[in-house]
Order: structure tokens, then sequence, then C-alpha cells
């Protein structure tokens, strides 16, 4: 499970370099607190209790 962060701007910083990004710091501060809901609802989902869930099937028509 997801422990709870805060995930600071040099650490978005980083990331969006690996991805090829060059955000300014104002950019990713604004970009921030939807990084921060978007963690929070993975948190969530890690909680869901999907242990009885039969897996699903998927149907492709050509």
């Amino acid at each position: 499970m997801l422990a709870p962060m805060e995930i600071s701007v040099e650490s978005m910083r980083c990331i969006a370099s690996l991805g090829g990004f060059a955000w300014t710091d104002a950019e990713l501060e604004s970009v921030r607190p939807a990084v921060g809901r978007l963690l929070e609802a993975l948190a969530r989902l890690e909680g869901l209790p999907l242990d009885a869930l039969e897996p699903t099937t998927q149907y492709r028509v050509l």
C-alpha cells in the first residue's frame, strides 16, 4: 500500500526531466495539488477489497 506522502517540487522536477519535460518551478507548483489528489486516489484504490472478484474478460470485435 502507498504510504501517505507530500510530493515536493524538487521531486516533480526530477520526474519531469526523466519524461523529457523542462517545466519551470511555477508550472510544477501549479500541478502539485493535482498530483497529490492523484496519489490519494491511488491509495484509496489500493484499499478496495478485490480478492473475491472474478477476473474480467475482454472481447474484441475485428
